[in-house]
């Protein structure tokens, strides 16, 4: 394996990291809403944070980030 190829590999892998960190803080900023069930948004957050539970297996990991309301 070159080094370009190592340095690919850990940019990737640090990419994956950031991308969970992310995830995990949007999962507890929206902690809020799920017993808050007459919030007029609360059906686009639950939706919202089942896409972030989902997003680490997507082929989408790590480039595009679920989003509220989408």
């Amino acid at each position: 394996m070159t080094v370009e190829e190592q340095i690919q590999i850990r940019l990737a892998e640090n990419a994956a990291i950031d991308a969970r960190s992310w995830r995990n803080e949007e999962l507890t900023r929206t902690d809020f809403i799920v017993p808050t069930t007459d919030h007029p948004q609360h059906a686009a957050y639950i939706t919202y944070r089942a896409a972030l539970r989902a997003w680490p297996a997507s082929s989408d990991f790590p480039a595009t980030r679920p989003v509220l309301g989408t």
